[in-house]
């Protein structure tokens, strides 16, 4: 480059007529510029920088003394090239070296050196920091921004569910996380290996279970469940990637479906509420039936036995037997019947009550009724 700067600057000058370090000249005529000594000034200013001499009169350059510029500007930019090849490694850090494409090494922390560029390459790492990837939502500003491709998932009873979870991961193995999955960090147009692997693994596990199991009893279950899968996954694939912990941050119903989802409990509610009354009354009933079937089988227990007994005494004395059973049930047919029998095989003239029949006759005054007027 400064080569160059100084090709420019000498030939910028004696187009002008003003070599370095001499006067400008005054034209004699107006006559074009001279080729030849423009040419030789050039011949002499390159001569100077290289650290050559003049040869005389032909314009051929013959080496002094000082002639090294060449092999100095060879070594500077060398040594400039091998420069670029210096690097350091910060502690917690990794560094992958590859030579044409192909791993060579890995390097520690510290101060360290490989050929530069197309030879060799490195690519860093921090293996011991903790990356975090959020599925289902971000955060701004300390507000939660939902994500429907990601947090919506189907449980095993056919509901959705809103999920929202973060994994958190470390690398294991710098070499198989440099080289063995394509992205597996991700960039903010394309999603990572281990996002695209967490989010596959909660769809499965939510696909197991009950809505209200993953909204309530189940959430520790399910982010051990995802954190087993999610690793199994990744060792699979050769991946380099520590699985540390799965939070479930968040499982509920959809603002969309809440409504509904509160009818389906309130249904499910009034439905045992009146399977519980319909048992209740079955039971009153079955009791109240089993009752008079006591009752009606105890009376005919007892009306058997009494007709039994009759039937023995009547066998015993049947008149005596039959007159009973005559007067007994005249009693009862004419209990509350006003009426007198007379009996008309006697000769006296039979003597009869009339003031106590007219008063059975005359109905009793109602009581009087309390407050009454």
């Amino acid at each position: 480059m400064l080569a160059a700067a100084g090709i420019r600057a000498a030939l910028g000058a004696a187009i002008r007529g003003k070599p370095w370090g001499q006067p400008p000249r005054t034209p004699q005529s107006p006559q074009g510029p001279d080729l030849e000594e423009i040419m030789r000034q050039f011949r002499e200013r390159m001569g100077g920088m290289l650290g050559g001499g003049s040869g005389g009169g032909n314009g051929v350059r013959s080496r002094g003394p000082g002639g090294f510029g060449w092999p100095l500007i060879a070594g500077v930019l060398i040594f400039g090239w091998l420069a670029l090849g210096v690097y350091v490694v910060d502690e917690g850090e990794q560094a992958v070296v590859t030579r044409f494409g192909a791993y060579t090494r890995t390097t520690g922390p510290g101060l360290h050196m490989h050929l530069p560029v197309p030879v060799e390459s490195k690519q860093v790492f921090n293996v011991t920091g903790q990356r975090t990837d959020q599925i289902g939502f971000t955060t701004d500003n300390n507000q939660v921004i939902d994500n429907p491709d990601e947090s919506l998932m189907i449980t095993g009873d056919r509901n959705i569910v809103e999920i929202h979870f973060s994994v958190n991961y470390t690398i294991k193995d710098v070499v198989a996380f440099a080289y063995n999955v394509r992205s597996p960090v991700g960039t903010n147009t394309e999603p990572g290996a281990v996002r695209q692997i967490a989010e596959s693994a909660m769809r499965e596990v939510i696909g197991q279970r009950q809505l209200e199991q993953v909204m309530t009893t189940e959430r520790v279950a399910v982010a051990q469940a995802v954190e087993q899968l999610m690793q199994q996954t990744l060792d699979e694939y050769g991946a380099g990637v520590l699985i540390t912990q799965v939070n479930l941050s968040s499982a509920a119903a959809p603002q969309e479906v809440t409504e509904a989802f509160n009818d389906v409990i309130n249904a499910g509610q009034d439905a045992e509420a009146a399977i519980n009354n319909a048992n209740r009354e079955t039971s009153r009933i079955i009791n109240e039936a089993q009752a008079y079937q006591g009752r009606v089988v105890r009376e005919a227990t007892g009306e058997a036995e009494r007709f039994i007994a009759v039937h023995n005494e009547y066998r015993q004395a049947p008149q005596v037997t039959r007159d009973r059973l005559y007067l007994e049930t005249m009693e009862r047919v004419y209990r509350d019947g006003n009426t007198m029998i007379i009996d008309q095989r006697g000769g006296a003239v039979p003597y009869l009550p009339l003031d106590t029949v007219t008063r059975r006759t005359t109905p009793a005054p109602a009581a009087a009724q309390p407050g009454a007027r």
